[in-house]
């Protein structure tokens, strides 16, 4: 296998760093200059280094000031509920999330596979960043068709709406759907997104029918390394309360 690039070498060795505790949370850690001598690295490359510790949500970079090591992402507990919905343990809805993006392209393959489609078919993408305790924790996007969204216009707005209600006023109320959980690498572009540093992800494909039309395509890619998954079933007594 070839070398990995003097700025990986460097990220690597000041994460395990951090990740051993000899640089805890809230300290600055070295000057670049001396973290390029402990390292065996240029100046520079140290700098580069830096950024992708940052992209992982190791550190901050304070400009005039320094690096600073951020405190652990904390996990959360995600419920795979019998509707095919993913949601935090405790809450109704995934709420607004962060850096809300809405925007028609082309569907890829896959999405439009599951919207019955042809490839390169128009959708409108609406994609936000789901947080816990200031971290990302997943990154959900959701694909309709463009005849929907023609149909229930307030989904081309980037403000937020609750689209489950939008699409069950237009006529596009949910009949069935099916939902798939699988895991794999992230993508360069989801570790970005979920400052990630690259670890797997849990993929949650769920289409959404209204009678025999899929009417959207939800993908939740979920940081596996944050995430404890929750499952639970029965029929108990409607006077029971669940523990």
């Amino acid at each position: 296998m070839p070398n990995p690039a003097p700025r990986e070498r460097a990220a690597a060795a000041i994460r395990a760093n951090i990740l051993e505790g000899r640089f805890g949370p809230g300290e600055f850690l070295p000057g670049q200059r001396e973290l390029a001598r402990l390292c065996g690295v240029a100046f520079n490359t140290v700098g580069e280094a830096l950024k992708v510790l940052e992209a992982e949500g190791l550190i901050e970079v304070i400009p005039r000031r320094g690096s600073r090591v951020l405190r652990p992402a904390s996990s959360v507990t995600v419920r795979w509920r019998a509707d095919g919905r993913v949601l935090p343990a405790g809450l109704s809805t995934l709420g607004a999330g962060t850096d809300r993006t809405v925007e028609r392209r082309h569907a890829s393959e896959e999405v439009a596979g599951a919207l019955l489609g042809q490839a390169g078919m128009t959708v409108q993408l609406r994609r936000s960043i789901l947080e816990h305790d200031g971290t990302p924790w997943a990154v959900r996007d959701l694909y309709l068709p463009a005849s929907v969204v023609d149909s229930a216009r307030v989904l081309a707005s980037p403000e937020y709406v609750d689209e489950i209600q939008v699409l069950t006023e237009h006529g596009f109320g949910e009949t069935g759907h099916l939902s798939h959980w699988s895991a794999r690498p992230a993508t360069a572009e989801e570790a970005q997104l979920l400052k990630s540093g690259g670890s797997p992800v849990h993929i949650v494909r769920r289409i959404s029918f209204c009678e025999d039309r899929p009417v959207c395509c939800e993908l939740m890619t979920i940081r596996a390394d944050r995430v404890v998954l929750s499952r639970s079933g029965g029929s108990v007594p409607s006077t029971y309360k669940s523990p």
